[in-house]
């Protein structure tokens, strides 16, 4: 299970001047693509110091297949739905905003929904294709436990039941093989390769089958464990497969972006949507806010709250958790990795810590599997993998244990938190691990205890200083490599490195709000079951259409606005007028970069990007113009005193 070490609300002001963490600072009037003085040529989209903002209009389909419009409690009011709904976003990235720094990447959309209501006919045919893949299968350990509850909680009269009513069987169906379908069969005037939510409800038909959904056949690739067969992890949601996904994208229409959402399956865990009769689920004495099973709505039987608003329930979900943790979700570090020179070659150097006698901790890395994947979220930049085995001893292993024992070996010199510790320890002897391959290099730390505890499954730190990120760590030990490898938390934690953040935490744009699946947003953790990489369910190891999405996005404008800075240094060199002929080339590239972008091609979009950066980055290089990138590592200025979202993989929550 993968869960944060710390949580924080984050509050982000977007009141900020743009001039740091990979971006160029706002104009304050319009540039024009020629500077004055300057031998540059006139260009049409690339401009010395210009600010590349994109803008975009969103349609965002909402289906609804099995609710139907009106007041009742298990009815659809679509103006009370609506009114949960956004009608902008504003892309930050999170963490460097964390430190008081500039957050605002230029990013930008404003949506138009198109909500439609599925006719009978369609109906008819999904929910018999949902008959006819369901196969029998035992109640999942958290229906038998919503079947139990009582209220008041303390109650023994077994006729005080609280829930609406019981489950007496139930059937499973293949998550993976439900999203296909409503992909490939979308109703009249929807288009799923547009954001897509899918909101069913196949509860009161009288072919309804109380059900859940399952991802399996997609184990740990180091443990050979299959996550999907846990009863935690029978979902009532997913979506965002892409069609070239190895393990379950065969058949999926390319491009699709679908999400579904289904409140008449379950009840389930990850949502602990099963409980009803408990307001703090997880006990720290704020309530958590759940959507529960649909047959809920409208009950009478007294619960933790009352249920009597879906439409405005579900208007949460699509905002909370499809808008802005999935469809367009802002970025946990800046995705401008080290410039103004940029780097077309990642190398990710892993240091094994053997810590357990007789075991070669080196077997629970794959590291094709690790380079291939990462090279699925960046296609146009070129991944290497460089792994290493070192003894977990001496100085190191004392380090370790201060953060075991919750003391610090540094008297707090940057954290309380032991990550800060396990820095302060690997930045002081950074050159000893640094090889120089690759035009950035990743040191990547991986301890294998043994028989000691584990803290933490990853991490993804940042720098102490400003936000930007620094290294990554993996954990195990004797115990959790039963289920748990090195290659999958690797692969989660470089792609937060790379910029990625949680499908169940994020940024809310017209509030202001970074938050998590937890306290009023307890129901957001839905968002992670999805086919994400960055998602805690465990259930596959590939980055999701929408990873992708977002991730392209990001790098279009990184690429285009770095292309602008070299443009401005350009700008005042005597060698500008030598290079016409390449500076023509990158402006053209970063004309079809926005097209494509304005398709939605957003692959597209980046790959023109990428090559309009390159393009003059290499001309200025070859005229002799020098491009450096940003010192690595970056300089640590200690900062005490601020508690750091510091994102962090833990297995202690032991779940089923």
């Amino acid at each position: 299970m993968k869960q944060h070490h710390a949580r924080f609300t984050l509050l982000i002001g977007l009141g900020l001047t743009l001039a740091a963490c990979g971006q160029p600072a706002a104009p304050t009037e319009t540039m024009t693509a020629q500077a004055r003085g300057s031998t540059l040529p006139t260009l049409g989209t690339l401009a010395p110091g210009k600010r590349q903002e994109l803008n975009q209009n969103l349609r965002v389909n909402v289906v609804f297949v099995g609710y139907e419009q009106g007041s009742g409690p298990q009815q659809i009011n679509t103006d009370t739905f609506k009114t949960q709904l956004p009608q902008s976003y504003r892309t930050v990235r999170r963490y460097p905003a964390f430190y008081g720094l500039p957050a605002d990447m230029g990013i930008n959309f404003t949506y138009d929904y198109n909500v439609v209501y599925a006719d009978q006919t369609y109906e008819d045919r999904f929910f018999d294709f949902l008959k006819t893949s369901a196969t029998p299968a035992p109640l999942t350990l958290f229906q038998e436990a919503y079947n139990k509850q009582v209220y008041p909680p303390e109650a023994t009269d077994p006729d005080a039941t609280n829930i609406a009513r019981t489950i007496t069987d139930t059937v499973a169906i293949d998550a993976p093989s439900t999203e296909k379908w409503l992909a490939n069969n979308a109703p009249a005037g929807v288009d799923t390769t547009q954001y897509t939510v899918y909101f069913i409800n196949w509860y009161g038909r009288s072919d309804y089958q109380d059900h859940v959904y399952t991802k399996t056949g997609e184990p740990d690739p180091d443990t050979g464990f299959d996550f999907g067969l846990l009863n935690s992890r029978k979902l009532i949601a997913w979506g965002g497969t892409p069609s070239d996904d190895e393990e379950t994208g065969a058949g999926q229409k390319a491009n699709a972006r679908v999400w579904f959402h289904d409140l008449s399956a379950g009840p389930e865990s990850w949502t602990s949507n099963w409980d009803i009769t408990n307001t703090d689920v997880d006990v720290n004495d704020v309530a958590d806010y759940r959507l529960p099973p649909v047959w809920e709505y409208g009950s009478t039987k007294a619960t933790y709250r009352p249920f009597t608003d879906l439409s405005g329930d579900l208007g949460k979900v699509t905002r909370y958790a499809a808008i802005n943790l999935l469809f367009t979700a802002s970025p946990l570090y800046s995705p401008a990795i080290s410039p103004p020179a940029l780097p077309r070659h990642i190398d990710l150097d892993v240091t094994i810590f053997q810590g357990e006698a007789g075991f070669d901790a080196t077997t629970l890395l794959k590291p094709d599997l690790f380079r291939a994947e990462l090279q699925d979220l960046q296609p146009n930049t070129q991944f290497s993998v460089d792994v290493d085995s070192a003894p977990f001893d001496g100085r190191l292993l004392e380090v370790y244990k201060c953060y075991l024992e919750g003391s610090s070996c540094y008297g707090n010199a940057i954290s309380k938190a032991g990550y800060g510790d396990l820095f302060k320890y690997h930045n002081s002897r950074i050159t000893q691990y640094l090889e120089g391959d690759g035009d950035y290099e990743l040191p990547i730390f991986a301890y294998h205890a043994g028989e000691l505890d584990i803290p933490f499954l990853g991490i993804a730190d940042d720098n102490y200083a400003d936000g930007t990120q620094s290294y990554v760590w993996g954990a195990d030990n004797a115990a959790t490599r039963q289920r748990y490898g090195l290659t999958t938390t690797l692969i989660h934690e470089v792609g937060h490195h790379l910029g990625m953040s949680h499908p169940h935490d994020g940024y809310d744009s017209e509030t202001g709000l970074d938050y998590g699946g937890y306290d009023e947003f307890t129901y957001a953790n839905v968002a992670d079951e999805s086919n994400s990489m960055m998602s805690y369910i465990d259930l596959n190891w590939d980055f999701s259409q929408f990873d992708r999405d977002n991730m392209n996005r990001y790098l279009t404008s990184v690429y285009l606005n770095q292309a602008n800075n070299l443009l401005a240094k350009l700008a005042s060199s005597s060698k500008a007028g030598s290079l016409t002929a390449a500076l023509t080339t990158a402006d053209t590239a970063a004309a079809s970069a926005l097209s494509a972008y304005a398709g939605m091609n957003y692959a597209g979009a980046v790959k023109q990007a990428h090559t309009a950066y390159f393009t003059v980055l290499d001309a200025m290089t070859a005229a002799g113009i020098k491009v450096e990138p940003q010192a690595w590592p970056a300089d640590y200025k200690a900062k005490s005193g601020n508690p750091r979202f510091v994102d962090t993989v833990n297995y202690l929550r032991n779940l089923p």
